[in-house]
């Protein structure tokens, strides 16, 4: 979802080489080695994650061979042809229980109550291994490839009059689009190597989300706000979502790099989405 769009806005700029899970393992070292010396990059950008957060509790080598031993091999490869490494990471680095009047900042102690953030931790321990690195931690991300949250509520509003959706987790939907913006601002103007919070600005909750949503791709269905609990007792075997997953731009934007506000990144990638369908 991220790495197909990123791609295609770089190549306007930049001589980009693109590689897929077909065309390089990045869970082998020797393979992941020899296309960086083959390639010789400035940049080196990892888009692959395996983000399913229910999956990475029973799939745990799958999920940290691939969140979190493959960015040692991509680390490795960057520090060895002086390259800088951009990674992407998530709030789910995170226990997500900060009180919600309070937001996440990059200095603050990770500890990951899931898998999924266990996994992608150790991928940021490994990508500062770089020694010229940019970790971008994200959250909520949606946009034009690949299953995604926006998708998931249209597709279901299409045969429902009523929607419950959890109301008390808070956080920041972010469009492909701005993290991809973020990530070109980082190329662009090379910051302070570092941790770096991508998400767009404001936040919300998923209700809300939801609401919006429907208002603006002018959808009648009824969205019913749920707690967290009565979602976990509706699907018991779900994994334990952030309470809050509300991350600090400041860095960011004392960097000059100034994301847009989710409402604003939301519309834009309806009229595409929408326009598709």
């Amino acid at each position: 979802m991220l790495g197909g769009e990123l791609k295609e806005r770089l190549e306007k700029i930049y001589d980009v080489t693109g590689t897929t899970l077909v065309t390089l393992d990045i869970c082998d070292r020797e393979a992941v080695l020899a296309k960086a010396r083959e390639v010789k990059p400035y940049f080196i950008i990892n888009c692959a994650a395996y983000t399913n957060v229910d999956g990475c509790e029973v799939n745990t080598d799958l999920a940290m061979a691939v969140n979190g031993t493959a960015v040692a091999n991509i680390a490795e490869a960057a520090r060895e042809n002086d390259a800088t490494f951009i990674h992407i990471s998530t709030d789910y680095v995170f226990p997500g229980n900060l009180p919600v009047d309070q937001i996440y900042t990059e200095d603050m102690e990770p500890a990951p109550v899931s898998a999924y953030g266990r996994t992608k931790l150790v991928g940021e321990e490994n990508a500062a291994k770089a020694g010229k690195y940019y970790i971008l931690r994200t959250a909520w991300l949606y946009g034009l490839g690949g299953k995604n949250f926006v998708k998931t509520m249209l597709r279901l509003s299409q045969d429902r009059d009523e929607l419950t959706v959890v109301d008390d987790q808070h956080g920041s939907p972010t469009s492909t689009t701005t993290l991809c913006k973020i990530i070109e601002a980082i190329m662009e103007k090379e910051p302070e190597y570092g941790v770096y919070h991508s998400t767009n600005e404001g936040f919300t909750t998923w209700c809300k989300f939801t609401r919006k949503i429907f208002e603006l791709a002018g959808i009648s269905t009824n969205v019913k706000a749920i707690t967290s609990k009565e979602y976990k007792e509706m699907y018991p075997q779900s994994s334990d979502r952030p309470s809050n997953s509300k991350l600090s731009k400041e860095k960011l934007k004392a960097a000059g790099i100034v994301p847009v506000q989710w409402e604003v990144a939301l519309e834009e990638y309806l009229k595409e989405e929408l326009k598709e369908n």
